[in-house]
């Protein structure tokens, strides 16, 4: 299991670094896109073989920098993906999610790490190799359940991640499985594929599957189907008013061209002078 450090010294030009070196499997996954680099985040991950727990975001307790600024201290653990070292993260993760048990973590990491060096901190390995939080959890290996799920970062759902985390093994998929942190989007973490995650900006108040496609109900499909059967109802009666109205327009103007084609009676000669006559000989 080779362990990482993320930390600085007091003066200005030690600023943050990775020691011994930054860790090829977070440049290459960039997994430092899933997270919000100052709140204490929690990452779960396997690639290509490896297992990787990085843990951010743990203040000093007297550290500070030239600023008077708290010092935070991140820790990576990398690993061959073997059932042992999976249940070595597994544990350090769920100490990670519980309030309670994250001051301890916090602690020890912190006494590891002090000023000096050559980057302005230095690093006691050994101490980080064997940590005493993780004698605390017990760690089964019941079957993973694989339905993803999303959820506010609230310390319920930490506490219920983390007794997932105690109880069953990881899903065997390659991807960025659990990711805990602060400001970073829903739309951020389904694209990712993550298995468990927990953010602020994720509107639930539980656990929600984002990944599942949602089937409308047999009483909503029953009620728009009514709805669609009123509405043709509606459409029907009116088409039949417009069509009678339609077809007594067309009586109307067939009777009115009859009319108009009959010709003009005119009196003829004869019949002038029929009348001429009649009204002579009453006279």
């Amino acid at each position: 299991m080779n362990i990482y450090v993320q930390s600085r010294g007091d003066a200005p030009d030690d600023d943050y670094c990775w020691q011994p070196e930054v860790p090829y499997i977070l440049k290459k996954n960039r997994i430092n896109e899933l997270i919000q680099s100052e709140s204490p985040s929690v990452i779960l991950a396997r690639f290509d073989g490896a297992l990787l727990l990085l843990v951010t975001g743990l203040e000093s307790s007297e550290r500070k920098d030239f600023q008077g600024r708290t010092i935070r201290n991140s820790v990576a653990w990398v690993g061959e993906d073997t059932e042992s070292n999976e249940i070595k993260l597994r544990a350090i993760a769920s100490c990670a999610l519980r309030d309670e048990l994250r001051e301890n973590l916090r602690t020890e990491i912190d006494h590891a790490v002090t000023f000096g060096g050559d980057y302005g901190f230095q690093v006691n390995f050994d101490v980080l190799t064997h940590l005493a939080i993780e004698e605390v959890i017990n760690v089964y290996n019941f079957p993973a359940n694989l339905d993803k799920k999303l959820g506010k970062n609230s310390k319920q759902q930490r506490d219920e991640l983390a007794y997932e985390l105690e109880q069953h093994n990881l899903p065997r998929e390659n991807a960025p499985l659990l990711v805990v942190t602060g400001i970073k989007s829903e739309s951020t973490l389904i694209q990712a594929g993550v298995w468990r995650g927990l953010s602020n900006l994720v509107q639930a108040g539980g656990w929600k599957d984002p990944y599942k496609k949602s089937y409308p109900s047999e009483k909503t499909l029953a009620n728009s189907h009514q709805e669609d059967q009123k509405n043709n109802n509606v459409i029907l009666l009116i088409l039949l008013l417009v069509g009678i109205a339609i077809a007594i327009l067309l009586l109307f103007l067939v009777a009115e061209t009859k009319l108009q084609s009959q010709p003009e009676l005119k009196p003829t000669s004869q019949y002038i002078s029929y009348r001429l006559n009649k009204l002579i000989i009453l006279n």
